[in-house]
This record gives C-alpha cells, structure tokens and sequence, in this order.
C-alpha cells in the first residue's frame, strides 16, 4: 500500500489495534497517524510525520477532512451500536473525497455491543481499497478473538515513573513536586489522566473523600449519605483509585514502622477494589457497588471479619440506613 501521495511504500495494512492503558496517549497517537496516512506530503520518511501545512493536515487539524471518520461511545449511551458501525461501514465503502486513503478510528472498540462486533467483523474480512481501520481499546481482553486475529496488533505500555514525572513536570511547570507525584500515583502512572486530574482538582475531590470516610466511621454520616454524594462526582470511580491507594499506604505505612500492626485484611480489600473497578461500567447498580464497597472498607478493621465473604454480602442493612450498630 502507498502513500496518500502515490510515493513511498510503508507497508501499511489494512487494520490496527492499538492496546494499552487509558490515559497514556493512544487515542492522541491514533489521531496522529491517521493525520499522517492522509497527508500529502511525498517527502516524508515516515507515515508517523504528517507535515502540518498540506490542504489535508489543515482539513485534518480543523475537523473538516472528508475521509476521516470517528467513533466512539455517544456520551448518553454505555456502547457503540450497530447503527453506528453501519453507518461507518456505508461511508468507508464510497469513493474517497480526495482520492486517496479513507482512515475510520473506533475508540474503545471493546464497547461495542455483540450486533456491532460482528458487523465490524464483515468489514474486517472484506476490507474496502485504500482504507485503513484504527481500533483503540483498553481492554483487549474483552474483545472477541475473530476481531483481534484480524488486526495488526501495537501494544503500549505504561511509561516508567521517571518518564511520567517528567513529562507532567513539563506539562504543569507550576505545580508542586509532591502534588506530580501524588497524581501519578493516584492515576496509576499515566501521566494524561495525572495531568487532567490536576487541572480538574481532583486533590480537592480527595479530600473530601477522607473527610467522608472519618465522617463514615465516626458515625456522623451514612454510606447511603456519601454514597448519593460520590455519584454526583463527573467521574465517580475515582473513589476506587483513592480506595486503593488507602490501603497501599496502610500496607507501606505498617512495613516501614514496627509500631503499626500489619492488618492482612488490607491486602483483602485491594482485590475487592480492584474487583468493584472492573465490574463498574457493566454494573447497573452503582450506588449498590459503592456502598457495598464502603461497608467492606469498615468491616475489614473489625475482629471476626470473614476474608471469604464476597463483596456483595458484606454488611448490608444498618449502616447503609445509617445506625452503626
């Protein structure tokens, strides 16, 4: 397959699945390399070096190109439809525009529904000419094995801490060292999310997580209270996040000072955070995960706490209608 100008042969094929964690740039490297298969630049050396100032770069860059289509989970909705697939379908099967590649990105291609997976599948098994499907996702795993074995695989993987660091501290050159460090930690090394996290104040949305968890265990506040409170966060599973790293620096905490009595239970309570995080975009009862997930949080302190208990069966009744008894 050539270039979008006719010149340099990169051996491109006709799709890619691009694999790794959310918040280290796949979707910005997938924008970018479609940007590069339609510029017409000749004298490049690379597909992944788009020169900026041809008519497609500025179409590209100005969201008018007619032979680049996106899509992605409707905001409104949890999937990606067959309707949607359908319609991307129709539009990379017409003629080209400007009569070279057409490029289709599909981000978090694991949230199509099973009808749109397999009419994605028929695509994949009869690929139009000169077109080039990029499909994103941050949960490989979750995918069907006909779709992947029909894609050129590309995985990332996370930066090192170092690397991250030093990117947000670029970034973000106002911003505290201890505050970098503290946001890269919460959002698992991923320096995007770290960054976002930042500038939307998450620190703030921290806080007053522990002050609820100390309003929580001193009885001042029902789960059902701070529960109704986080689901009105714009992302409500970031309380996962800061669950995990509770119990990380308890855990630390314990190890590095003989004083403080190592609780095995704490190791416990990361899978159930763990467990709750992968089970929250498929999980219709929200309030139900979070305040379950609470009530572990207390009863994994208490004596006669049961590790074999699954999450769900933890402690339901009193506390969440607010008497502790």
């Amino acid at each position: 397959m050539q270039s979008q100008s006719g010149g340099q042969d990169y051996g491109i094929g006709h799709a890619y699945l691009l694999a790794g964690t959310q918040g280290i740039g796949i979707s910005d490297f997938a924008r970018h390399l479609s940007q590069g298969l339609l510029c017409q630049q000749p004298d490049r050396q690379s597909v992944l070096e788009p020169c900026g100032q041809c008519t497609q770069c500025h179409q590209f860059s100005q969201q008018t190109h007619p032979d680049f289509f996106q899509v992605s989970v409707p905001e409104d909705k949890k999937e990606i439809s067959v309707e949607q697939i359908r319609l991307l379908t129709d539009k990379i099967y017409s003629t080209s525009h400007q009569g070279g590649y057409k490029v289709a990105l599909i981000e978090a291609v694991e949230y199509l529904n099973r009808s749109a997976f397999n009419a994605l599948l028929k695509t994949l098994e009869e690929p139009p000419a000169r077109t080039v499907l990029l499909l994103t996702t941050y949960h490989v795993g979750r995918l069907p094995a006909t779709i992947v074995s029909r894609c050129r695989q590309i995985s990332f993987s996370t930066p090192s801490f170092d690397q991250a660091y030093e990117w947000l501290a670029k970034s973000l050159p106002q911003a505290d060292g201890a505050l970098l460090k503290k946001a890269l930690k919460i959002n698992w090394g991923t320096p995007l999310n770290a960054k976002q996290w930042i500038e939307n104040k998450g620190f703030e949305l921290e806080a007053e997580w522990q002050s609820d968890m100390k309003a929580i265990r001193s009885g001042k506040l029902a789960v059902s209270q701070v529960v109704e409170k986080w689901l009105k966060f714009e992302q409500p599973e970031q309380v996962f996040d800061w669950f995990y790293l509770w119990t990380v620096n308890a855990i630390r905490s314990a190890s590095y000072n003989n004083a403080l009595p190592f609780n095995p239970n704490w190791v416990v309570f990361q899978k159930w955070v763990l467990q709750a995080k992968q089970t929250w975009h498929h999980n219709a009862n929200k309030e139900l995960l979070l305040e379950s997930l609470c009530l572990a949080w207390l009863s994994h302190q208490q004596p006669d706490f049961n590790a074999n208990q699954p999450l769900f069966s933890v402690m339901k009744g009193d506390l969440i209608r607010g008497d502790w008894v």
